[in-house]
């Protein structure tokens, strides 16, 4: 008679097992066979290294190459001679910007907008008397902005950046090494002026730069921008004004101020870094995706690994399951069970990879990893070079772990579905 009461009383209990009692359930569940749970936590481990390197990588190089880019090489924004952005691979001469003083203290007086710079951006060519290679000059303004768009004066690695009435060349450490020249060397520069003529001057080497961007480390040198009018006969005019904005300025704001500012003049256009470098983007979008996938692969073997080690244990515990069940466990309770075991197998796993991760991407995001000695000069269409940096992001780390657990709890989900099915009298005749 009280074996009846108890088992009556033990009847709603188990049919109404509480989420506690659940957990603890099933966290006994994967200590009893712990060789094959650390097995497999120790593949969703690895998953998770691969990933969080994986996003980590993808969101470090994607943060240096915008930098690299607004820093270095387009500013926030440009403002061009209209047509000549659909041009803009010929570097013409003949849209060009005029009453370029004027512009410049429009644009700085917009709110947001930190400095203005005038360039002159040409095709060249550079000479040592033996060798021509052809790359891009860039006449610069050492007066006018530049050093409050740009930080190339930051990135000389040899001599000295321009000086402001000193004819001078400041030359890309890629081409530097190219020629084999340094500080005090002298290269000519052939250059096609505005007109169609081709002019030649020589010029002496007083810098070399290294910017970690590639398109101006290998291609690019560096003039006064006095220099590059008198050479190419643009009587006052640049062919561009790049714009830097404030710290504090809100991008698509303040590029809207910028372009409503300079609304009468139907003769420019107002370009912001994300329409000059498209091809940039995309290129990165198709990466991201291309890397994804990659990634992919190893978070579903670590899944698979996890859906294995779960319906191992729904069939070596058949006749447990049928003892719960005929005791009054019903088959939403033996489903959680399962899934909270494969839940807390990816969780496990994922805390340890997120610690091993995190080992890793420390020292990555601080000394970066060195491309030069793994690749060598190999352009690897971002831009930067050299050496790249990791990022850490708590908010990418804690999504992985949270994406772990759901896809592991998900891949339990149908072992759970075939344990909650069984009937407990077959259950309980299983050997």
């Amino acid at each position: 008679m009280s074996g009846e009461i108890r088992a009556v009383a033990t009847e709603p209990r188990l049919g109404r097992v509480g989420a506690v009692l659940t957990a603890r359930l099933a966290w006994r569940n994967l200590r009893r066979n712990r060789r094959r749970t650390w097995i497999t936590a120790t593949t969703v481990a690895l998953a998770v290294v691969m990933l969080q390197l994986q996003v980590s990588t993808t969101i470090g190089i994607e943060r240096q190459s915008m930098d690299n880019l607004i820093t270095y090489q387009t500013g926030h924004a440009k403002i061009l001679a209209a047509g000549y952005f659909a041009e803009r691979d010929e570097l013409p001469l003949d849209r060009t910007l005029h009453d370029v003083d004027a512009l410049r203290r429009r644009l700085e007086a917009v709110p947001g907008v930190a400095a203005a710079a005038p360039r002159i951006v040409f095709a060249a060519q550079l000479s040592d008397g033996r060798d021509q290679v052809p790359c891009t000059g860039i006449g610069v303004d050492l007066g006018g902005g530049e050093t409050g768009v740009f930080r190339i004066q930051q990135a000389v690695t040899a001599g000295t950046y321009l000086k402001p009435g000193e004819p001078g060349l400041l030359l890309g450490g890629g081409l530097a090494e190219l020629f084999g020249v340094e500080p005090g060397s002298w290269l000519t520069v052939v250059a096609k002026t505005r007109h169609g003529a081709y002019e030649a001057l020589e010029l002496p080497v007083v810098g070399l730069v290294g910017t970690g961007n590639p398109e101006i480390d290998r291609t690019s040198f560096f003039i006064p921008i006095e220099t590059a009018r008198r050479m190419l006969v643009m009587d006052g005019a640049a062919t561009e004004i790049s714009v830097r904005f404030g710290p504090g300025a809100r991008e698509a704001a303040t590029l809207e101020r910028v372009r409503a500012s300079l609304a009468p003049d139907t003769g420019v256009e107002v370009l912001g870094w994300r329409d000059l470098e498209q091809d940039f983007l995309a290129f990165a979008k198709v990466e991201r995706i291309g890397h994804g996938i990659f990634v992919a692969i190893f978070v579903l073997l670590g899944v698979v690994g996890v859906a294995n080690t779960v319906l191992l244990a729904a069939f070596e515990r058949t006749r447990e399951i049928g003892m719960l069940m005929a005791l009054g466990m019903r088959g939403t309770g033996i489903r959680r069970v399962f899934i909270i075991e494969g839940a807390l197998l990816g969780i496990v796993g994922a805390g340890v990879g997120t610690v091993l991760a995190l080992s890793l991407i420390v020292p990555y995001a601080t000394i970066g990893l060195d491309l030069s000695a793994l690749y060598g000069n190999v352009d690897i269409g971002y831009p930067v070079k050299d050496r790249i940096y990791g990022a850490l992001s708590a908010g990418a780390l804690g999504a992985v772990w949270l994406l772990t657990a759901v896809l592991s709890a998900l891949a339990s989900l149908y072992p759970a579905l075939r344990a909650s099915r069984q009937r407990p009298a077959e259950a309980l005749r299983h050997v």
